[in-house]
Order: structure tokens, then C-alpha cells, then sequence
């Protein structure tokens, strides 16, 4: 495919674009072609915001791993794409607090404890934790309803959201106050062992039913609709998207019936 300069829909991402070059741009749109299902199902103003989107986050943002272990550029893309697949209905498109990356070659732990994580977010430190081996595997395999890049990314997006004041919130207030509400009768459904699609610690508490639902509900759309209709329909106005639409997702409005 020929990665044209026409078809931004969002002036921002017009005005983006010109700050990126073609191979780089074209780099991206070869790299998410091949591994993100997302991206393969947008239309072509889709692919291209998406893709401006994802340079303008990587550009936010500063990666580090461990000492010998090579982030490579196709990682750092893939990072990159789970952020904005998330936000890709929203205006904020950057992390203004969570500005450091940290990747690890396997599980890790800290110190004087004996548990192993795949991550974690410090909001101490504004640093997002990974696992390399399980960031991988949700991409690997799209359709679990576990990708682990979502998940944290999810983390941050919540707690940006309680740092934001009134006017800059992430989230709209009122949409989240209604997804909060029937979150929480999830959590006892999923803590009765009565939910089919959520895992049991999805049911700790509602910041990680929020990045599970997100896991979910773009991995399995059809299933959580059909678990909890409510539920779904909240994501995707808190989101402003709605991946049943893979072409269009973010023209979702028709799609809430």
C-alpha cells in the first residue's frame, strides 16, 4: 500500500503529519499491517491518524530496558499502537505524566519481595513497567482478551485522569460515574464466579475491571456485549469508539441501540 498524504480527517493530525517523514510513516503502516488487528481493519483516513498518533506518543515518551536488552524499533511501535487504540476516540493522544517506559527481558520483582511481576505502574516514578515475553504474547495471540500493553496503559489512563483538572479531564465525569456504577455490580458478579468473560482478578477492585474491560472490549467485543450490554455500551461512550465497527470505530453513535 501506498501511504498517500491525503485523507487525515483531524487538522491536528494534518498539521502532524508534516513532521514525520514517509519512511518512517510507511515503516509504521508495514509493521501494524502485519501485527495489529486494529489497525488492519481501519479504513484508510483510519490507518493514517492512527499511525501519526502512534510517532506523536513515541515522540512523548522515553523507552528504556534493562542493560543488554535491545528495545527495537518494531517494539517500540508496538507499545506505541496499544496507547493509541485505547485513546483513539479521544482528544489527549500523550501521557503527561507517565513519560518513562521501562521494558525487561523477563518477569521481574523489587526488592525484598518475592513476587514476580509482567507489570505494574509507578505513579511515585510516572513510569510504566513491562515484560517484554507477555507484551508480546498479546500480540501474538489478538483474541484472548489479555494483552498486557492495553492493560497497563489502561492503569495510566485512569490515573491521568484523577491528576487532570476539571477542564482537562481524559475521561468525561459523567460517563465515567455511569461506568463506575455498573462496574462495580460486575465486580460482584465476577467475585461470585458468575461471569464467563472476566478473569477472577479482574474482580479486585474497579481499577482492574476498568484495564480488564479494555482488554475485552477490544478483543472480544462481541462476547462482552452479549455478558453485560450496559457495561459495553458505557465503554464505548467513555472511549468514544466502539470496535463492533472495525472500519469506522470511532463513528460509533448508530451502534448504540
Amino acid at each position: 500500500m501506498v501511504f498517500l498524504k491525503t485523507g487525515v480527517v483531524n487538522l491536528r493530525y494534518q498539521l502532524y503529519d508534516y513532521f514525520f517523514g514517509r519512511t518512517e510513516k510507511e515503516t509504521c503502516h508495514k509493521v501494524f499491517s502485519k501485527r495489529i488487528a486494529y489497525y488492519q481493519h481501519l479504513d484508510e483516513k483510519g490507518q493514517r491518524e492512527f499511525v501519526i498518533r502512534t510517532l506523536v506518543f513515541l515522540k512523548s515518551v522515553n523507552i528504556q530496558s534493562e542493560p543488554g536488552f535491545y528495545v527495537s524499533r518494531e517494539m517500540k511501535l508496538l507499545l506505541g499502537s496499544a496507547f493509541v487504540q485505547i485513546t483513539f476516540g479521544l482528544r489527549r493522544d500523550v501521557l503527561e505524566h507517565f513519560k518513562r517506559i521501562f521494558i525487561f527481558s523477563r518477569p521481574y520483582s523489587y526488592k525484598n519481595m518475592n513476587t514476580l511481576f509482567n507489570g505494574d505502574v509507578n505513579p511515585l516514578t510516572g513510569s510504566v513497567n513491562l515484560s517484554w515475553p507477555a507484551v508480546e504474547m498479546g500480540f501474538v495471540v489478538p483474541t484472548e482478551g489479555a494483552n498486557l500493553a492495553i492493560h497497563e496503559f489502561g492503569h495510566c489512563l485512569i490515573l491521568e485522569n484523577r491528576l487532570c483538572g476539571i477542564i482537562k479531564k481524559i475521561l468525561h465525569p459523567k460517563h465515567l460515574q455511569s461506568w463506575e456504577r455498573l462496574g462495580l455490580k460486575q465486580l460482584v458478579k465476577i467475585r461470585q464466579g458468575k461471569s464467563e468473560l472476566f478473569r477472577r482478578y479482574a474482580g479486585t477492585n474497579l481499577m482492574e475491571l476498568f484495564s480488564a474491560s479494555l482488554e475485552n472490549f477490544f478483543e472480544k467485543p462481541y462476547a462482552f456485549y452479549a455478558e453485560n450490554p450496559a457495561l459495553y455500551k458505557s465503554m464505548c461512550l467513555l472511549l468514544r469508539q466502539d470496535p463492533r465497527d472495525p472500519k469506522t470505530p470511532t463513528g460509533f453513535l448508530h451502534l448504540l441501540k
